[in-house]
């Protein structure tokens, strides 16, 4: 009895499978072109990172050691202040190291952890980076997220449009570009300028970084 019992079930089986044949088809059918569609996309993504991280190798060689990275995560609470990177200690980034990306500065080392570092943005309210406009040196900060240079004497020759460089003046690499004068005014007593800057960097559009250290 028991096994006929078993007999009916298998027959009732392979009768289902039967008629289900054609979904099953399709469902295998359906798994390929998702999987190759999955493929089809990651190809893609990575091509387009490959293209991105091409054009950051384009930075010019100097007196410098280069170290790539990505970024790993950027809080939206501090987005104009600060990324982090992925990569740290272990691949010789120290705090103060310069960052930039394909297009210019984009901030420094803060902390600089095994496999990670946390990057202050230009943009970061405790900014502070030595600079060059011309012949003319000054300090480079942030207010209300927006970069401007101090210390700059009024007889100094200052026009809009003029590119900022870092200074060299420290250990950070000297001659990197930041940005071009966008706007020139005077501090409340006249003594020197206040100068807003336009990053040459999109900073809300950052992926792939470099990072400079052993600059003259």
């Amino acid at each position: 009895m028991i096994k006929k019992n078993w007999f009916i079930i298998a027959i009732l089986l392979i009768f289902i499978l039967f008629l289900s044949k054609d979904h099953l088809l399709g469902f295998i059918s359906n798994t390929k072109d998702l999987q190759e569609f999955i493929y089809d996309t990651k190809l893609e993504y990575y091509k387009e990172e490959y293209t991105e991280m091409q054009s950051l190798l384009n930075i010019p060689e100097s007196d410098y050691e280069v170290t790539y990275g990505k970024i790993i995560l950027r809080d939206i609470y501090e987005f104009y202040d600060e990324i982090t990177i992925n990569v740290g200690t272990s691949s010789g980034i120290k705090v103060q190291d310069l960052v930039i990306n394909e297009l210019g500065v984009i901030g420094v080392i803060k902390e600089a952890h095994k496999n990670s570092s946390v990057v202050e943005l230009l943009t970061n309210k405790d900014m502070e980076l030595s600079v060059r406009v011309g012949s003319s040196y000054g300090i480079l900060s942030s207010k209300d997220e927006k970069i401007i240079i101090k210390n700059i004497k009024l007889n100094e020759t200052i026009k809009e449009g003029d590119t900022v460089y870092t200074s060299g003046l420290t250990s950070i690499p000297k001659d990197i570009k930041i940005g071009t004068i966008k706007s020139i005014s005077k501090d409340n007593l006249e003594l020197e300028y206040i100068l807003e800057v336009e990053s040459l960097s999109r900073l809300e559009d950052i992926n792939y970084v470099a990072i400079l250290s052993g600059g003259n």
